[in-house]
């Protein structure tokens, strides 16, 4: 049994153990579609999804010119980001065998998340469960010729999120401020009618789902400061319109990008005096 399939069953056997009468806040994390490095396939799905994908051509990843990877400071290029580049897709063939097995763990996913959905609705509390969806970490598929997290590129720093809330008078919407990881807990604090400790850094998203005008953070702070052999550590700051970030053990090296004019981060605007001082 592939592992996501038994991380599914495990979730609905909780909550059909439990009955409808006890409240629950249950978090579940699938370890797909993480890859096992090193291997010549890296990405492992279950065999019902053998064929899926196989007559599609996935395109080709965005700024996936070799100019785009010859930009970047050696340190970065020399860095895990591009050796998993080469362990993934360091040829078209590779490139088109492994992102269809990442998409077929992302499947797999997709598949457990339908199950796991089901088991409320069995157990007749389909109307008082709210689920929130969310990664913790983007992803680069070839984008400037990396693979993996870590760099504070689009890419590699955006996550999805959404909230499910069946309550009839929750209309579906997509709301422009920024979301956090830190926003979750203070939201399910706030959800479950408890206290937000004031220890917590992040917000309750709960007044921008009731459509309230409160005031929102403009921009934060991003890092990855973890001390590890290969991945530059580097820190920055993204607001609604500018992301600005640095490489710690190398500060003279800038990068800033207006987000609205130029969503794919082509132009590094850091040495362009009509840009220096504005931003952070």
């Amino acid at each position: 049994m592939h592992v996501t399939d038994l991380i599914g069953d495990q979730v609905v056997d909780y909550i059909e153990a439990r009955g409808p009468e006890q409240p629950f806040c249950l978090s579940v994390s699938f370890h797909a579609p993480h890859a096992a490095d090193t291997r010549p396939e890296q990405y492992v799905w279950p065999p019902r999804h053998d064929t899926l994908y196989a007559g599609v051509r996935i395109p080709d990843p965005v700024m996936s010119d070799p100019a785009w990877f010859e930009a970047q400071p050696e340190y970065v290029r020399q860095g895990l980001n591009r050796t998993r580049c080469y362990w993934r897709y360091d040829t078209p063939e590779k490139y088109q065998r492994m992102v269809k097995g990442y998409y077929r763990m992302l499947t797999t996913v997709d598949d457990n998340i339908a199950k796991i959905r089901r088991a409320p609705e069995a157990q007749g509390l389909a109307g008082n469960t709210l689920i929130i969806l969310m990664g913790d970490n983007s992803y680069f598929l070839g984008e400037r010729g990396f693979a993996g997290k870590w760099l504070m590129y689009e890419p590699s720093l955006r996550v999805p999120l959404i909230i499910y809330d069946p309550r009839p008078e929750r209309a579906p919407r997509r709301l422009p401020q920024m979301a956090l990881n830190l926003d979750i807990a203070p939201t399910l604090l706030d959800l479950a009618g408890l206290p937000v400790p004031a220890t917590i850094q992040g917000g309750s998203l709960v007044p921008l789902l009731l459509g309230d005008s409160i005031m929102w953070r403009e921009d934060f702070l991003c890092e990855h400061l973890y001390d590890m052999p290969y991945i530059p550590q580097s820190e920055g700051l993204r607001s609604e319109t500018y992301k600005y970030f640095r490489y710690r053990d190398d500060p003279g090296h800038e990068e800033l990008y207006d987000l609205r004019q130029d969503p794919q981060e082509r132009q590094n605007l850091a040495s362009d005096p009509a840009y220096r001082g504005r931003y952070p």
